[in-house]
């Protein structure tokens, strides 16, 4: 089940409104199937609201997003049951096309620490603390099965870029590198004996990689003299085979 749609403006040519009655359709046609709980956000909603709003006032995370089946039993109980035993599904329009970034860390990163570099990386912290990418909103998520063994601690740092013709995904790189040399520099003050060239990238992260396409890619395989979309189509497939091996 899809737990989260966007719908995205590329170029000049989509409006705010086509973009918001798009998203409503699609709306309408997965709450007919009656699995999730459907929330709007951006033009598709009445007030505007952000994602990020949207997902902290509703049971998203709890959830965590769309359940994978639905017990039939449940349409013979009450409406508070039958929303409590669906997960949410989240669609809307962002202001901007959106790109996503993950950061892998390594399980000698702890839940603590990589809590640390959500708050480097997330654009809100700009004004308050000196540092963070401008439009990037970050989050702090364990990995599982089938991208780590069943006994590993990972955590992986989700970004995404609301705004990336100014905070890039190289602006997050950046950040990522700066978050390891103040780690390193920490772990080094704990233990001064310590051979400080064992701390270097790999030792933090496992892989810090885009998820999806850019705005230019799609435009490229919408465009006449674009790459084609089976060629758009089997890179995708590709990379998401790299993330799972």
């Amino acid at each position: 089940m899809v737990d989260h749609v966007s719908i995205m403006k590329m170029g000049k040519k989509c409006d705010e409104e086509t973009a918001a009655t798009a998203a409503k359709q699609i709306g309408n046609n997965i709450s007919k199937t009656n699995l999730v709980n459907l929330h709007y956000y951006g033009s598709a909603c009445p007030n505007n609201t952000s994602l990020a709003t949207v997902r902290r006032r509703t049971s998203f995370f709890d959830s965590g997003g769309a359940i994978d089946k639905y017990d039939k039993h449940i349409e013979q109980e009450d409406t508070t049951a039958k929303r409590a035993a669906k997960g949410s599904c989240t669609i809307g329009t962002p202001t901007n096309f959106v790109e996503n970034y993950n950061i892998r860390l390594t399980s000698n990163i702890s839940f603590e620490q990589a809590k640390t570099l959500t708050q480097f990386v997330r654009g809100r912290n700009i004004e308050t603390k000196g540092y963070g990418v401008l439009g990037v909103e970050a989050l702090t998520l364990p990995l599982t099965l089938p991208y780590v063994s069943e006994k590993s601690s990972v955590y992986e740092v989700a970004c995404n870029l609301t705004n990336p013709k100014v905070g890039s995904a190289e602006k997050v790189q950046e950040q990522l590198m700066k978050w390891i040399d103040k780690q390193r520099q920490e772990l080094c003050e704990i233990n001064s004996s310590a051979d400080t060239s064992e701390y270097n990238y790999d030792y933090f992260v496992e892989k810090a990689y885009r998820v999806g396409t850019t705005e230019n890619q799609c435009i490229d395989v919408l465009s006449k003299d674009g790459i084609s979309l089976d060629y758009h189509d089997k890179g995708v497939y590709n990379n998401f085979q790299d993330l799972l091996h």
